[in-house]
């Protein structure tokens, strides 16, 4: 074979495999980065501020640069510094520490919404089911805020500290919603739904392996893989794996190997963390019904089975367990809830209110509801309640709609809009088991942003593939939008673009 024949033939192999290499290269970068900053900055031989500045420079450059029309690379700033920089943070003057990841989507949302005042250019959203719920909780939140201190009992006393943890408490609530809102209204392109999708799998990749193979890596403080991360990564691989026709056999093996190790992390290594592995199950379930009823009925067969080979084990490790954990006395905190809730029943206590009541009134028994559900009930009331139960409706609805319009393209976008939807349904889990959607400031405190910023993007993702499904470009029609064939992936990202 001569020269110019064998380049020719590699750059032909390049081109058909781009999407993959695009990907692997993705997760190695994220992997280097790390493993290369983290030893540095522990051995005093980097400033952990200069590494910080450096890194809020560079996406403050980003963010002006590309804002103003596609915002993604802002949106990806935000996405690996709630990865991989949870090792830098700024004090409040509290427990409670403002991460960088906090900082970016403050600076990306706000410099969005606030533009308007500064060019001549309009605010414009998108037709969406999600605006109104979303906007309303974000307005009902700054009025619990208010009603919260001017109804607040005379006889609670509030710590010196307390309006700074109150306003980071309003800050984390209404910045998350207001983050989908920005992804689903400044994300455009499918290929940026790419970028997240497996920017995000390159980071869980970094995580489960550093955590299965005890890595010497504690350097590195994984707080943006807590709570619901673990959920996010696995079902994105395992749609991807069931769904993405276009992607090479090894590769969904590989998606379909870190699914099992997540499984094996969450569920066999801590089977008592409930919303570590129920959410997970839950969302598996979803995505294996929507990909093929035969497998979801095989799946529950071998979950009934493994239930009854194994069920007193279960009841030891799961039930008695979480009783001797004190589970059963969440019961209680719920009923002190809902009593306070009954004197302040319209806009609650404000962000983080029933904290001062609980330490006032319950000072035996302070402690948070460990349920997302009941949080928004005390600090937002029962309007407030109400909203956010409409707001989730209202993403249920787009990401069912979406999946609906997908399905059998076999492509990127039907195993996103199914992962989304599958993950939604699993976050709505996560929050009755006691996982943050929202962080309480008293006990995940506000450096729950990274974790909790990771359900609030691909529901904002969510909203932007059914925005991107349900505009066509010129001459097409909505269902020619997505991928009908393996080889017409490319060619809709292009015509996205």
């Amino acid at each position: 074979m001569s020269f110019p024949v064998a380049v020719h033939k590699a750059q032909r192999v390049l081109a058909l495999n781009w999407p993959v290499l695009i990907r692997l290269s993705i997760m190695i970068g994220v992997l280097a980065l790390a493993c290369a900053i983290g030893p540095l900055v522990v051995s005093r031989r980097v400033d952990p501020l200069l590494v910080a500045g450096g890194v809020a420079g560079l996406s403050a450059l980003l963010l002006w640069r590309h804002t103003g029309q596609r915002g993604g690379y802002g949106l990806l700033a935000v996405v690996l510094s709630a990865g991989l920089l949870n090792f830098f943070t700024l004090s409040t003057g509290t427990q409670s520490r403002v991460v960088i990841s906090m900082l970016l989507a403050i600076g990306l949302v706000g410099g969005w919404l606030l533009a308007p005042i500064f060019t001549k250019q309009r605010l414009h959203l998108k037709p969406s089911p999600i605006n109104k719920p979303l906007l309303a909780f974000v307005a009902i939140s700054v009025i619990a805020y208010a009603w919260g201190n001017v109804m607040r009992d005379p006889l609670v006393w509030v710590p010196s500290s307390w309006p700074v943890i109150q306003m980071a408490a309003l800050t984390a609530n209404t910045m998350l919603p207001l983050l989908a809102l920005y992804v689903a209204n400044k994300v455009t392109e499918v290929r940026w739904l790419e970028l997240l999708a497996w920017t995000v799998l390159g980071i869980g990749t970094f995580v489960i392996t550093s955590d299965l193979l005890r890595l010497p890596l504690d350097w590195l403080y994984f707080n943006g893989s807590r709570g619901l991360f673990a959920l996010w990564v696995s079902v994105l691989a395992y749609a991807l794996a069931l769904f993405d026709r276009r992607l090479p056999v090894w590769m969904r093996a590989l998606l379909l190997l870190m699914v099992g190790a997540w499984w094996y992390r969450n569920f066999i290594g801590n089977t008592l963390w409930l919303s570590g592995w129920v959410p997970m199950a839950v969302a598996y379930m979803v995505v294996t019904f929507a990909r093929s009823k035969k497998l979801f009925l095989l799946m529950i067969v071998v979950l009934l089975i493994f239930v009854a080979a194994n069920s007193s084990a279960l009841y030891t490790n799961v039930v008695m367990a979480n009783e001797d954990e004190g589970g059963l006395q969440r019961l209680e905190l719920w009923r002190m809830n809902l009593e306070l809730v009954a004197n302040h029943p319209l806009f609650g206590v404000g962000p983080a209110g029933y904290a001062v009541y609980n330490m006032w009134y319950h000072p035996l028994d302070a402690r948070s509801t460990h349920n997302n559900y009941f949080d928004v009930l005390a600090q937002t009331g029962v309007i407030g309640f109400a909203v956010f139960i409409w707001l989730w409706g209202a993403f249920l609805a787009v990401g069912n709609r979406t999946r609906r319009q997908l399905a059998g393209t076999r492509g990127f976008t039907e195993a996103f809009a199914n992962a989304t939807l599958a993950g939604c349904v699993g976050a709505l889990i996560g929050m009755l088991l006691g996982d943050w959607v929202l962080p309480f400031a008293y006990n995940q405190t506000i450096a729950g942003f990274d974790n909790a910023s990771f359900t609030w993007i691909f529901l904002g993702g969510m909203v932007a593939l059914a925005n991107i499904v349900g505009a066509p470009t010129a001459g097409d029609e909505p269902s020619a939008i997505p991928n009908s064939a393996p080889d017409r992936s490319d060619s809709v990202m292009r015509n996205d673009s």
